[in-house]
């Protein structure tokens, strides 16, 4: 009885061993103990966010290069080009046209064109404010080209219609001030002083750079960009997920009305946000958070536009209105700076607006 009783207690032990959902020789999932599942996912998160990573770094890599290398070959002049036929279409002096292509590479020098110009008698105030705002949507072009690729690169559709909205809203407001001065200002500027103008360096750099030359550049400025996304984006894009995931956005969600939180969840604050350290970083920290499932085009979209709303008026005080006030006379700089920067935002509020109306 003792051996009986022995026996069924050791196989009465075994089977509640091999029924025991931790033991190895009997788990559902190929054998394998729930820490190893559980070990298995996280290295799979791990690889997951690897191949997220290296596709964003090699995407905004590219985009940086195509984008330095087009800069270098001078391609924008194009722009530049079209800007002074609309120039004549408005009746404006032709130095104003002269110094349009300037305002690419330096709005500095472009301004103080006009200004020198102005001071001289050769132009009217009229059209140094019309020339002002012109050197200004151009030079914002400019500026937003260096980025322009690889922030598309990043976001794809998102970036393409953000910098869609800018481009055309600003241009329909410098095609309100040429038509202004065509119908209302008939003073034409010295056509002779165009010669002269182009001697004095009007157009700085103009010519294209050699190609061995301009692929060497765009590689440096596409490996700095690199560069300073993994020391800043990729600490912050990391930070921004813990936060979001670990709760600590969920104030602002409680402190929105349902009907606004919906419009306005916590990681379209999280990219607005991270747009103050510039676009490429908010977009791929938007990239980053879209491949997670938490973001779709549309919130992305409108977060980028919130971050231009938010941030224009901080770039206004601290490096536009100084700069014009340095080389304008008050009055016009006052016009110039006020009356772009306040086209812009609410061009951006106009779209915010459509953007919420089309996601509702």
């Amino acid at each position: 009885m003792k051996a009986a009783s022995g026996i069924l207690s050791s196989h009465h032990d075994a089977s509640a061993k091999s029924s025991s959902p931790d033991a190895p020789g009997n788990d559902p999932i190929g054998g394998k103990s729930w820490q190893q599942i559980q070990r298995r996912s996280d290295v799979e998160q791990i690889v997951l966010k690897l191949r997220t990573f290296t596709g964003l770094f090699a995407t905004v890599g590219v985009a940086a290069f195509l984008g330095a290398l087009m800069e270098a070959r001078r391609w924008r002049l194009g722009l530049a080009n079209i800007m002074r036929r609309l120039t004549r279409m408005a009746r404006l002096p032709e130095i104003v046209g002269v110094a349009m292509p300037a305002a690419l590479f330096s709005s500095a020098a472009a301004n103080s064109l006009l200004v020198s110009s102005h001071a001289q008698g050769r132009i009217r105030t009229s059209a140094l404010i019309a020339g002002g705002m012109s050197n200004s949507h151009l030079a914002y072009v400019a500026d937003s080209l260096r980025v322009l690729y690889p922030v598309i690169g990043a976001i794809g559709l998102p970036g393409v219609w953000y910098f869609g909205i800018q481009f055309t809203g600003g241009f329909c407001v410098l095609l309100g001030v040429l038509l202004w001065n065509r119908w209302h200002v008939s003073g034409h500027g010295d056509m002779s002083r165009v010669e002269e103008a182009l001697q004095a360096g009007a157009l700085p750099n103009a010519s294209p750079i050699p190609w061995p030359s301009a692929a060497a550049k765009a590689a440096i400025r596409a490996l700095s960009l690199l560069f300073r996304m993994l020391y800043l984006t990729l600490p912050l894009m990391l930070g921004i997920e813990w936060l979001l995931k670990s709760g600590a956005f969920t104030f602002w969600e409680n402190a929105l009305p349902p009907r606004v939180a919906v419009h306005f969840p916590a990681e379209i604050l999280s990219v607005a946000a991270a747009q103050m350290g510039g676009l490429v970083q908010s977009s791929v920290v938007a990239a980053n958070l879209k491949a997670e499932g938490l973001l779709n085009n549309a919130q992305i979209l409108l977060a980028m536009l919130i971050g231009n709303a938010v941030g224009n008026p901080i770039r206004m005080l601290r490096r536009n209105l100084p700069s014009a006030l340095g080389i304008f006379p008050m009055p016009v700089a006052l016009t110039v700076v006020l009356g772009m920067q306040l086209s812009r935002f609410l061009i951006t509020l106009f779209a915010i607006a459509a953007v919420m109306v089309y996601t509702k």
